[in-house]
């Protein structure tokens, strides 16, 4: 179920809704201070807003030290309180369920199907879902003084569905809009114009011929092309005063934001239901619009949390250093999980990471990682004295109990195997530390986003195409795998293209194929309503389909001609 595509509006240098696809490999080119930063800062507000509500961030679930948002006040675009944030996400459902919440317990559509006669058809629209699009809208609430979720909306398979409002206060949160037209109600051949005409024809005709109160009247309608959720709207629901969900709100109880509560039902007001509807009716319609409103958002919020950030400058562990021994995300801002995950992780991830720093067709670094196993003995243990002593073969001696009762330590190394030197960390050059965290992060993370910022900083050109090659091995082998790559490298631009055209002349090294469809490229730059996103189009022979405006590519054809 990866993340697709974001939308940002009036986030920091951001006005205009900028949109960016993310395809496996995503890379964002782009002058310095353009806003490159922003589209991966954006994901991080994202993951506060959809993990934990928090509306008004300075430090950041994954950012720890390396990122201070300043609170809505210091992100909204121009720093105008008046404009709403509104963030966007798109999610391939082809091959994943919506969730679906039965007494607080979550259940799972594919294997738990309701088919009673009443409401049960609801749910065949479920399995009509291929893609899902969740946008939530931030606002400033003068009287609170501080942001609220104004909005919340998901739409289905490109058409828009559901949309949820709160008030500045969050004492009332309601469905101001159901569309009971979008096609995943429909029969295959109607599309949502002909269902809005045919209910138009019922109304004004067949209510002529048959009283709403009749069971006639009901056939009549389930057996029309209006849709699967017209009938039900207006059958299972009180619509005095309106039609709840295209008239008249929808008030939801037991929630202070117009964002759902995960893993849970929704709540509606019983105001909402029709007197005489039967009693496995209303259960049934709630945990359908429990799926289709809460589901899409808590799959955006899964696919949030398996987000990694690594900021542009790494850090060295210090002399003495102790890896952390709780998880913390926010390590891999600065570098630091890098060698917290290598001192913990076994003989073959460590294998793997060697494997790219040594072989010869990838960075070929000339270091390599050691993980070294000991035991300690103070001075004053009895098996020190007794070997101080000349008693270590002493038939009372139990050494090996002795042995295996101290504590295994460990100590990361790392290897010159050039010169055959076992070096700390703090002794190796600044390309290698820089390094080494993106190749680490590249190769622990199986699933979800990893956004590295500046990963060619500090190393040579020949690293940097090693890089290229890393990224694409990886997405090559974890599908659910997406890398975000803020860069100005050339170089990592231009191994990419090289293996589109290797691929497209069946000349790609194993596992190192790439297509264009599988690399996105952006131009990021100010404009005069703010960043702008020029995507750049790649062909099957690797040349660019569309004009860079400025920059890298333009000024290499200057230096050289």
């Amino acid at each position: 179920m990866p993340i697709t595509a974001i939308t940002i509006e009036n986030f920091k240098g951001i006005g205009e809704p900028v949109r960016v696809e993310l395809k496996p490999i995503t890379l964002l080119f782009g002058p310095n201070s353009a806003g490159k930063s922003t589209i991966i800062q954006a994901l991080h507000y994202a993951r506060e807003i959809f993990e934990r509500q928090n509306l008004n961030p300075d430090k950041t679930l994954l950012g720890g030290e390396s990122i201070d948002l300043g609170g809505f006040e210091s992100l909204v675009h121009g720093h105008d309180l008046t404009l709403p944030v509104t963030l966007g996400f798109d999610l391939d459902l082809a091959d994943e369920d919506l969730p679906s919440y039965t007494d607080g317990e979550i259940q799972y559509i594919g294997t738990d199907r309701l088919d009673n006669a009443g409401s049960g058809y609801l749910l065949d629209a479920l399995y009509r879902i291929t893609r899902a699009s969740v946008s939530v809208t931030i606002r400033w609430s003068e009287q609170a003084a501080k942001p609220y979720a104004a909005m919340y909306s998901v739409s289905v398979n490109d058409n828009k569905l559901v949309t949820v409002e709160s008030s500045p206060g969050g004492k009332q949160v309601y469905i101001s809009k159901i569309n009971p037209f979008n096609p995943i109600y429909l029969d295959e051949g109607i599309t949502p114009d002909d269902a809005i005409k045919e209910a138009v024809r019922f109304f004004t005709e067949t209510n002529e011929l048959l009283s709403p109160d009749s069971v006639d009247f009901w056939a009549e309608l389930s057996t029309s092309d209006v849709g699967a959720m017209l009938t039900p709207i207006l059958q299972y629901t009180n619509f005095k005063g309106g039609v709840p969900g295209l008239t008249k709100p929808i008030n939801i109880l037991r929630q202070d934001s117009a964002i759902p509560r995960w893993e849970k039902n929704l709540t509606f007001d019983k105001e909402i239901w029709a007197e005489d509807i039967e009693f496995e009716d209303q259960p049934n319609f709630t945990r359908l619009l429990s799926s289709l409103i809460v589901g899409p958002g808590e799959l955006v919020r899964d696919g949030l949390r398996k987000l990694c950030y690594v900021g542009p400058l790494r850090e060295v562990p210090k002399r003495g250093h102790k890896p952390a021994t709780s998880p913390d995300a926010s390590r891999w801002a600065n570098g630091l999980a890098a060698y917290d995950t290598l001192f913990f992780s076994d003989e073959t991830f460590i294998d793997g990471v060697n494997d790219w720093l040594v072989g010869e067709e990838r960075l070929a670094s000339g270091y390599s990682i050691e993980v070294k196993k000991y035991r300690e003995l103070q001075n004053d243990h009895p098996l020190m004295l007794a070997m101080l002593q000349g008693r270590i073969l002493d038939e009372d001696m139990d050494l090996r109990n002795q042995i295996l009762a101290l504590p295994v330590l460990r100590r990361l190394l790392i290897r010159d195997e050039a010169h055959d030197i076992e070096l700390a960390p703090q002794d190796i050059g600044v390309g290698i530390s820089q390094v080494l965290p993106v190749v680490v992060a590249a190769l622990h993370h199986k699933s979800g986003i990893v956004a590295i910022e500046q990963p060619e900083l500090h190393i040579h050109p020949a690293f940097q195409v090693a890089l290229g090659d890393l990224f694409i091995e990886q997405i090559r082998q974890r599908s659910d795998l997406t890398f975000i790559l803020e860069t100005h490298s050339e170089h990592l631009m231009l191994r990419f293209l090289r293996r589109i055209r290797e691929t497209g002349e069946n000349e790609a090294p194993e596992k190192r194929t790439l297509s264009p469809a599988e690399l996105s490229i952006y131009f990021i730059e100010q404009g005069e309503t703010g960043i702008s996103c020029l995507p750049i189009r790649v062909d099957e022979d690797g040349d660019f389909i569309d004009r860079w405006p400025k920059g890298f590519f333009n000024e290499r054809v200057k230096e050289l001609y």
